[in-house]
């Protein structure tokens, strides 16, 4: 921790050194020299180098203690009771069901899985289903330790999962949830004895939530790797598999174009809040207007938060206050805290745009707890045994069912050069 804390000062200092070259130039009204203009760059390139340090540290960290929790304990040579099952044991049956019907099957785990109350051979399972018999309610299940890894790397990719409302639901059918924006309503005063003159109806709607299948395609395992007991192999599917889900859901959930076939996504479903002037660039105060084109009731709300490409974030880290020469960019010096513009959270967000042209929608703003996901069931995993048999290898993929949407399209809005 103490290294991680070290790289964020020295990223903080580095910053810094690049504010007073950038002053330097505004403070003379000129443009920065080409020697000037490139150690702006190479500093910038290093706290780029910094942050991807402290974020694969940090993963690691994450990594290491998960690994010590999935360690498990010794077992007993009777199976008594599924709660008395270790995860050793639930990462043991599932590697007698990742490889069953292969020739990496070992049967003292299919034998161990059975007694266990875990039928192997089965081609796919819910991935939060109570899959053995007799398993009190809330307990393991074979399916907890991929699914760690699952819902680890959703984090990681799922930028909008991370700061949107999500609702889980058993079934997939339509589900109608209703809206409401109130925030142009106001009160009035009222003579004593006097009747109220006027109304003022809140604006009321629909949304329709869906239920979208999403597939990670085929991952392959060898069968040697399957035979591995040192391999951890529930860990490794649940990153592959959920890695793939979690960009494909987030890349709808941003850039999602249709209410029919697909989630839609917050650059479609928003508003406009601000039209840059330019067709291929925008200033600072144009960011502002953006931010405070959303409704005050919304900027304080706790996921209020920019979200832009990082290519567009290296852009921004480069604007500064016309009248103080200082950034708009304000670099977290805290483990964990995001960095800010303006006091407000910047989130990296790589499904949006990243051309500075005409129409482009660069930089959102608002309160995405707005953005409804909807899951519907639980993500499903299948085997496939045969498809690739001749090749040695078996075939592993994931589905999940999902939908998107914004509540309030004045809730979330988007900064578009002209």
């Amino acid at each position: 921790m103490y290294e991680i804390k070290a790289l964020r000062e020295k990223r903080a200092q580095l910053h810094e050194e690049a504010k007073a070259i950038l002053k330097l130039a505004q403070d003379a009204k000129r443009e920065l020299a080409p020697e000037e203009a490139a150690k702006v760059d190479a500093i910038y390139a290093d706290v780029d180098k910094i942050k991807a340090d402290v974020d694969r540290m940090e993963r690691s960290e994450a990594e290491e203690k998960a690994l010590a929790e999935s360690a498990g304990r010794k077992t007993e040579s009777r199976i008594a009771t599924p709660d008395q099952l270790t995860r050793k044991d639930w990462n043991r049956m599932f590697r007698a069901w990742a490889s069953y019907g292969s020739r990496a099957a070992n049967e003292s785990d299919i034998e161990f899985a059975r007694k266990a109350g875990f039928n192997p051979a089965v081609q796919e399972f819910d991935a939060r289903a109570m899959t053995v018999t007799t398993a009190t309610q809330g307990g393991s299940t074979v399916a907890d330790e991929p699914m760690r890894s699952y819902y680890e790397v959703q984090k990681w990719y799922g930028r909008v999962r991370n700061v949107a409302t999500v609702l889980q639901t058993d079934t997939g059918g339509d589900l109608p949830i209703p809206t409401m924006n109130d925030t142009s309503n106001t009160g009035e005063i009222v003579a004593d004895s006097g009747a109220h003159t006027t109304t003022a109806d809140p604006a009321v709607g629909i949304v329709t939530m869906k239920a979208y299948k999403f597939g990670s395609k085929a991952v392959l395992v060898s069968v040697e790797l399957l035979q591995d007991a040192n391999f951890d192999l529930a860990a490794y599917l649940g990153r592959a598999l959920g890695t793939r889900i979690a960009r494909i859901q987030n890349t709808n959930f941003t850039t999602g174009a249709s209410a029919t076939t697909n989630p839609l996504g917050y650059t479609i479903g928003g508003s406009s809040g601000k039209t840059a002037a330019a067709t291929n660039a925008f200033t600072w105060s144009e960011v502002a207007d953006v931010m405070h084109s959303v409704d005050p009731a919304y900027r304080a709300m706790p996921s209020f938060s920019f979200m832009a490409h990082d290519t567009i974030i290296g852009y921004i880290r480069k604007l500064n206050f016309s009248t103080t020469s200082l950034p708009i960019w304000e670099p977290s010096a805290q483990v964990g805290d995001p960095d800010r513009i303006f006091g407000v959270p910047v989130i990296p967000n790589n499904d949006m745009a990243t051309a500075l042209t005409t129409g482009q929608k660069l930089l959102a703003v608002g309160a995405f707890e707005t953005y409804m996901i909807r899951d519907a069931g639980s993500p499903v995993f299948v085997r496939l045994n045969e498809l690739y048999a001749l090749n040695g290898q078996v075939a592993f993929l994931a589905f999940a069912r999902s939908d998107g949407r914004p509540l309030d399209s004045t809730a979330i809005k988007w900064l578009n050069l002209a």
